[in-house]
């Protein structure tokens, strides 16, 4: 229930950010703590009188910005492909660098469940009853993905760091030659990434694309008719013993719903909050609200955001090219 990532980062993955990408965001049955009922078909919602459709999954989803993200799939290949350019040439300066299918270029760092920056899975908080009521606000544990390791890839010395990305470590750009070595601009990753993109600076999602993105998601909590459907769902949860203003601030720091693991005051809330954007459509009125801003926002951008949608083909090409040995 935090606002979705931007992944790959603003205007792209800046090379000096290492191998590190993509902070992702983490983080409705009537109000019964009762089995949760057979979920509804979110492809055919039902309409409130004010014409709102009622929503009551995520799964079937789609903010109208989406086509123009990078999916994890996708961020997962170019970061590999990175990786596999990256290696040699590190190598060639004496760095015994990691072989490229290293775990800490593999999407680390994604909010498990994502598909993509829009973060869907999580975008409007926990959704799922079946998964509230076994993980609370925890992420299921088949889910979670690979963290960064603690190898020296992850945190390079001062001399790889400096080939690695052409910048000291306080910013600084780094010295033009390495051991008599020129170094490529913007270093190894720079020179990779200029191979996946045609821009050493630029990896990812196109800016236009992400502002979006974030955008849509800060102005719909804005909104009034958003905030009508959080104060509905604040009552619903003052009548369950529990006192938030919006789903946004649950479940909040208390070390009860924070800890590494479930625990049943963490469950109980957890089933509260999605019994209660069950009753109060909270996932049918957000949603509406934050796809009416992207397409709002996108109707005068088609030129820019096709170029948008032309860059996630050119770079999952090249990054498969390389992937099936053209490096």
């Amino acid at each position: 229930m935090r606002m979705p990532s931007t992944a790959f980062g603003g205007r792209g993955v800046r090379v000096t950010a290492a191998l590190g990408v993509l902070a992702a965001l983490v983080a409705i049955t009537g109000c019964s703590d009762g089995a949760a009922p057979e979920r509804p078909r979110a492809a055919a919602p039902t309409t409130t009188r004010q014409g709102t459709p009622v929503i009551l999954d995520v799964k079937s989803l789609v903010l109208p910005i989406e086509p123009y993200l990078f999916t994890t799939r996708q961020t997962t290949g170019i970061l590999r492909a990175r990786q596999a350019l990256v290696v040699p040439c590190m190598r060639q300066f004496g760095f015994a660098w990691p072989a490229s299918g290293a775990e800490q270029s593999d999407s680390a760092g994604t909010a498990p469940g994502m598909r993509n920056a829009a973060n869907m899975a999580r975008r409007y908080g926990i959704t799922d009853p079946a998964l509230a009521a076994r993980h609370g606000y925890h992420f299921a544990p088949d889910a979670r993905q690979r963290t960064p390791d603690d190898s020296s890839a992850s945190r390079p010395n001062a001399d790889a760091l400096a080939v690695l990305t052409g910048r000291t470590g306080d910013g600084a750009p780094a010295p033009a030659r390495y051991h008599g070595r020129a170094v490529p601009e913007g270093g190894c990753q720079g020179q990779a990434t200029a191979r996946l993109t045609g821009d050493p600076q630029r990896l990812g999602n196109d800016q236009l694309a992400n502002e979006i993105n974030v955008v849509s998601y800060q102005k719909s909590q804005a909104d009034p008719r958003v905030k009508s459907v959080f104060r509905a769902w604040s009552a619903c949860m003052r009548d369950r013993g529990y006192s938030y203003a919006a789903p946004t601030h649950a479940p909040g720091k208390d070390p009860r719903f924070t800890g590494p693991a479930p625990t049943r005051q963490e469950i109980a809330l957890a089933k509260a909050d999605v019994a209660c954007k069950r009753q109060t459509n909270v996932i049918g009125v957000w949603f509406t609200v934050d796809a009416a801003y992207q397409r709002q926002m996108m109707a005068s951008k088609s030129r820019e955001l096709a170029q948008a949608k032309s860059a996630i083909r050119t770079q999952t090409a090249n990054a498969d090219r390389v992937l099936n040995g053209d490096r």
